[in-house]
């Protein structure tokens, strides 16, 4: 049967996107919440001001602890009303925490708070991070007319009602100026011409809509009328994610949906073409904690994920939710061919894909002699590789194996063992001690003998 065929149709993998891919192309994009709006401008802080040692974040609360600087205390206090403002839905408490001169900022920030209106937030907080932690340059100052400026790296962390376990949290790069003896807050983007960019968040982009599902929450730019059948795939997704890796994440899924691609461009920080084929992310940094997994998200590409039938979309939701469950055992030293493997492993469970119709270039490779002879090298899974199909159709094929040799169980087993922390005070494991240890423990056996088996299994599936 040809593998166009409307029984066979392939899932195409150029839509499918991995958070390792992520990665590579957006540093750390644990979906960081730079606070609600931005003003359009650049930031900084007074050019040969003394800069003032980093506030421990531990310490910013106010009322917790005492602060040796009275300017970092207000400050702490300015934040803390902001925060209660939010907590509380005050939206008159939070515009008065902005400096009325900065009209295009107070604009702004009006509008992303009522379009963060319908979000169940259960925590909202602040904390100063770093004081003096950008320069302004000497045009902007100007714009202040003479008044006191004070530029610092501001923490925002959130959790969603239900659906976080643990906070998200993201630093934000604030422009304070002093008015008549009180602070406020007069930017939001002056550090961008120091590097120091804030990304923009879902709010920022128009009016939020919200759906619950049983297995997560959807968050949609726009009035939600399409979000259902992102709530199906999602509520699909999460229990077949659970039932092989099992309890030891949330169980659910925050998936976000921008109005059109380029939109999700400007969450993940990205020109829109570096996207233009890809249905969905997941958000998140390899090596993240356990609480730094609890809030990973999925962000999908409208425009392409329209061009997916129900097959591919449950395909992709479940790859993408499978890395926000297995997160917590991603670290830097897991090999990418396991990693997006596994993923691809869990999403073509149950889907009805056989390997010829989902392996096609890995297929036309082997029938003309190219037959692999080493697992895919993290650099073969980079964007610009040509033979990137390929790469996932290897990994996905190595985790197949192990799933029917050693069985399911073993296969979660493996990639635990090799994402598994070290103990406290001992260094980061290097990639192939790791490895060659959870082959040795796990599936009893060296990692030579196991590409030999793998090498042989993928040239006789796709034949």
């Amino acid at each position: 049967m040809d593998d166009r065929s409307p029984r066979a149709r392939r899932i195409p993998r150029w839509l499918l996107v991995f958070a390792a891919i992520c990665a590579a192309i957006s540093t750390g994009i644990a979906l960081g919440v730079i606070g609600l709006g931005s003003d359009g401008s650049s930031r900084g802080s007074a050019p040969g001001a003394s800069p003032s040692p980093p506030v421990q974040a531990a310490d910013l609360p106010a009322g917790q602890e005492k602060h040796t600087d009275p300017r970092n205390e207000a400050i702490a206090r300015l934040l803390e009303r902001r925060a209660t403002a939010v907590r509380t839905h005050d939206r008159a408490a939070y515009l008065a925490t902005i400096d009325p001169a900065a009209k295009a900022f107070h604009d702004a920030q009006a509008a992303a708070f009522d379009n963060a209106a319908q979000i169940p937030f259960a925590s909202w907080d602040y904390e100063l991070v770093a004081a003096d932690a950008f320069t302004l340059p000497e045009q902007r100052l100007a714009t202040f007319a003479g008044a006191t400026v004070f530029a610092a790296q501001v923490d925002l962390t959130y959790r969603i009602d239900g659906f976080d376990s643990a906070p998200v949290r993201s630093p934000q790069y604030l422009t304070f100026v002093l008015r008549d003896g009180a602070w406020l807050i007069a930017a939001d983007t002056d550090g961008t011409d120091s590097g120091m960019r804030g990304a923009v968040q879902v709010w920022d982009l128009g009016p939020v809509a919200v759906l619950r599902g049983d297995s997560g929450i959807v968050l949609g730019v726009g009035d939600g009328t399409d979000l259902r059948s992102y709530q199906k795939d999602m509520d699909t997704a999460v229990p077949d994610v659970h039932k092989v890796w099992g309890g030891v994440w949330a169980g659910k899924a925050v998936v976000i949906v921008p109005a059109n691609q380029e939109q999700m461009a400007r969450l993940l920080g990205a020109e829109p073409q570096q996207y233009a084929r890809i249905a969905a992310v997941t958000t998140g940094e390899r090596g993240a904690d356990v609480d730094a997994a609890a809030a990973d998200r999925v962000i999908v590409n409208p425009d392409a994920f329209r061009e997916l039938g129900a097959v591919e979309r449950r395909v992709v939701m479940t790859h993408e939710i499978t890395h926000v469950a297995s997160r917590a055992f991603t670290r830097n030293w897991t090999p990418t061919w396991l990693s997006e493997g596994f993923a691809d492993y869990v999403g073509y469970l149950n889907s009805g894909q056989t390997i010829r119709s989902a392996a096609p270039e890995l297929r036309r490779d082997v029938r003309e002699g190219r037959v692999p002879r080493t697992l895919p090298a993290d650099e073969q899974f980079e964007t610009t590789q040509e033979a990137l199909p390929q790469a996932y159709e290897m990994g996905w094929l190595a985790c197949r194996m192990i799933a029917e040799r050693w069985g399911q169980e073993k296969l979660v087993e493996f990639y635990r063992a090799v994402g598994e922390a070290p103990p406290p005070g001992v260094g980061q494991p290097d990639q192939k001690s790791r490895l060659t240890s959870a082959f040795v423990s796990v599936l009893r056996i060296s990692p030579a003998d196991f590409t030999t088996q793998w090498a042989a299994y993928v040239q006789a599936q796709v034949k």
